[in-house]
């Protein structure tokens, strides 16, 4: 190589010493990827599933104007004891009746029950909304 050729590579960045600084950068860049990418994938996939619960509401009775009859099912968290929710709403969607309802840790994946949830009006529906911890 000339001088003049080794001076135009040294002013244009084209040197061993760049190349080499470039590569460990795509190295460290590449790692810090796959390591965001194995966090997200543990917390939202083991983290998840470990607590992922599902409420199901299995029959609505309307009973009279002042309560109305909901069957509910639990799905997970069999160790867990918790407290749901059960609501019951008129035709507009408002919530005319609440029930809180205490659910025992039974050592089964799913934990059903009927719930009668006292009106201040007569309801058009039922539903378990949510569940939480006791």
């Amino acid at each position: 190589m000339s001088a003049r050729t080794t001076t135009l590579d040294e002013r244009y960045g084209r040197t061993p010493d760049r190349r080499r600084r470039s590569r460990i950068g795509a190295i460290v860049a590449g790692a810090v990827v796959l390591v965001v990418v194995v966090v997200w994938a543990v917390w939202t996939g083991i983290g998840g599933a470990v607590t992922a619960l599902d409420v199901t509401t299995t029959g609505v009775a309307i009973s009279s104007d002042e309560s109305t009859d909901v069957e509910w099912l639990v799905t997970g968290r069999s160790g867990t004891e918790l407290v749901c929710a059960i609501e019951a709403t008129d035709s507009t969607g408002a919530i005319v009746g609440l029930a809180e309802v205490v659910v025992p840790a039974t050592g089964q994946v799913n934990r059903g029950g009927d719930t009668r949830v006292r009106t201040v009006r007569r309801a058009s529906n039922g539903l378990i909304d949510s569940c939480r911890d006791a």
